[in-house]
């Protein structure tokens, strides 16, 4: 799989080049400097990206040069460094990149200048010494690309020793960088680049091993190997790591990574990449592409130094518009009286990604989108309920928005639906509870076979019969359990509304939309109607019809979704009727 993820990327490298990197690029937050050859200072940029669009200024002239300088003379990681106090953050003698309050603050000194650049004069002697490894690595990309210009590495440590500390118009304060780059040719930073990256490149230099003149190791991307580790490694074979690359596919797999996190560093966590096209394209939160014959999904998180690939998944024949549109339907026509939102949200739905912002909104309050990967600790949602339901349901929903897999999701959705319009009902939300019975129900009829579920009639039919029931000058029995848990809803909803303490109503209420028996909800309400009968006045003929209509039916299993409806709807006993006494 990652190697076919591999073989896109260099297609896609190989038609664009370079660019297909650095268009995406986006430094650190910071102030960039580029000093010509005479030492002046040909261009000062700010960059700064905004914490919401995760995008940043590139109108300056310089901004794409400054790209380009800054990809070639990143760290691998900080635990990988030029400088062994990790105060310079650069890694070519063209480029000086450090924390402005480290300059401030007296980190930077002139014998850290120093060290860096003799560090870089002679990296073998100073830094691949102790690593026969890593130094073969360099000693054999000496023979081919030549050692350090040490006249202009010179020149430029004598720039930074002299003005680093006194810069005009340069404002020191916060946390960001300064970055200094030396006017040079590009080729002249790519090749200083090569010069840090190949000897660094891989997990760990001890497991290099030398084929045919051919360097092969244990590439770093995603993969901590060391003596903490031992089970990643394979005892039985002679060299130990899982696989090897030679110094041409580990520089491809680190050019891919650095892809990757430059979709991560502008908000693009979901990657789609198309094996049939031969293109990668990453999404925001919420969206997703409009077609995939067949490829791979991503799910990256920002790691310290690189993108992570979190997850990952086969793709085959993705189509984000749905085969059958999607109708949101005010099933138990709900007023909504106070809140236009909810009727705006009826009607009719065509893409997948649509349908997933409506079951984050109506379901989870928008808590859902972004939490589908995060790890439970992460998740800042107070309600407990709210956030095990996210826990329980986000990969089945994930799974059906974002790879078009239908298995499980009308079923996760029954259950966690239910739940929460309970939750809802239990804080006083009745026209959240409604809308989200709503949308229980349309997804009930969009998964159920034509005409096998047809709630909109169902619970027309249902108001309407018990409508007729309470109105009726004599008891007229229930036809069904659907009835009766929907009268056992009005009931409760109405006995309660007697109530002058409203704030214990939630106390009151619970056991209802909890209760596993008929026995225990029909010793509920003799109980909540001994407190509250004083209140009902002796000739209330609809008051008579509702207890009677509970008091004489035996239902089965208890249907929690009707009295959910009942006690949210309407009450019908408060309705005005002409014949009513």
């Amino acid at each position: 799989m990652f190697k076919e993820c591999l073989e896109v990327f260099a297609k896609e490298l190989e038609s664009k080049g370079e660019k297909l990197i650095l268009d995406s690029y986006i430094p650190a937050d910071g102030t960039y400097l580029i000093i010509d050859s005479n030492g002046n200072i040909k261009a000062k940029t700010e960059i700064q990206k905004d914490k919401k669009t995760k995008e940043v200024d590139r109108s300056s002239p310089f901004y794409t040069q400054i790209c380009f300088y800054d990809y070639h003379s990143q760290l691998i990681s900080m635990n990988k460094p030029v400088d062994s106090k990790k105060v310079i953050h650069s890694n070519n003698y063209l480029s000086f990149a450090v924390k402005k309050e480290s300059i401030v603050s007296g980190k930077l000194t002139q014998e850290l200048i120093d060290g860096y650049f003799e560090m870089l004069k002679d990296p073998l002697e100073k830094k691949y010494k102790k690593s026969k490894e890593a130094g073969r690595i360099y000693e054999m990309f000496e023979e081919t690309e030549g050692e350090v210009d040490t006249a202009n590495l010179e020149k430029n440590c004598r720039w930074i020793k002299e003005h680093v500390f006194s810069l005009e118009d340069v404002d020191l304060g916060g946390k960001n960088y300064l970055k200094v780059y030396f006017e040079n040719e590009n080729q002249v930073y790519e090749k200083e680049g090569r010069r840090y990256f190949l000897p660094n490149l891989y997990n760990n230099n001890d497991y290099n091993i030398e084929i045919e003149n051919k360097v092969y190791g244990l590439p770093d991307n995603n993969l901590g190997m060391n003596v903490k580790k031992p089970l990643l490694s394979f005892k039985s074979r002679k060299v130990p790591a899982s696989y090897l690359l030679n110094g041409e596919d580990v520089m491809l797999q680190k050019k891919f990574f650095d892809y990757l996190m430059n979709l991560v560093s502008s908000g693009r966590y979901h990657v789609y990449i198309d094996t049939a096209q031969k293109k990668i394209i990453g999404y925001r939160n919420g969206e997703a592409p409009d077609k995939i014959e067949s490829g791979y999904y991503l799910r990256l998180k920002k790691g310290k130094s690189e993108a992570e690939i979190w997850a990952a998944d086969n793709i085959a024949t993705y189509m984000n518009k749905l085969d059958k549109p999607f109708l949101f339907q005010n099933i138990a026509n709900a007023g909504h009286e106070k809140s236009k939102e909810y009727y705006d949200s009826y009607r009719t739905y065509h893409y997948r990604t649509e349908v997933g912002q409506l079951i984050n909104e109506v379901f989870f309050m928008k808590w859902l989108a972004g939490n589908y990967t995060a790890d439970a600790g992460d998740i800042k949602v107070k309600d407990e309920v709210l956030k095990q339901n996210i826990l329980f349901s986000r990969d089945i929903i994930f799974d059906w928005i974002f790879k078009g897999r239908d298995i499980g999701m009308g079923v996760v959705l029954e259950k966690i639906s239910l739940i929460l319009a309970k939750r809802a009902t239990l804080n006083g939300y009745r026209d959240r509870a409604l809308w989200q019975l709503n949308l229980r129900w349309s997804f009930r009829e969009y998964f159920s076979k034509k005409g096998e579920c047809e709630m909109g009639e169902i619970i027309t039919d249902l108001k309407e019969s018990v409508k007729k029931k309470i109105f009726a000058d004599t008891t007229v029995p229930l036809e069904n359990d659907r009835e009766y848990y929907f009268v056992v809803g009005q009931l409760v909803s109405y006995l309660l509304s007697l109530s002058k303490a409203k704030d214990n109503n939630q106390s009151l209420l619970n056991p209802f939309l909890n209760a596993k028996s008929d026995e225990e909800i029909k010793r509920r309400i003799l109980q909540i109607y001994k407190k509250y009968n004083y209140r009902i006045s002796s000739n209330r003929k609809r008051a008579r019809n509702l207890l009677a209509l509970v008091e004489g039916y035996i239902p089965g299993k208890v249907n929690q979704e009707m009295i959910v409806l009942g006690y949210n709807s309407d009450r019908l006993i408060y309705m005005e009727d002409k014949k009513d006494e």
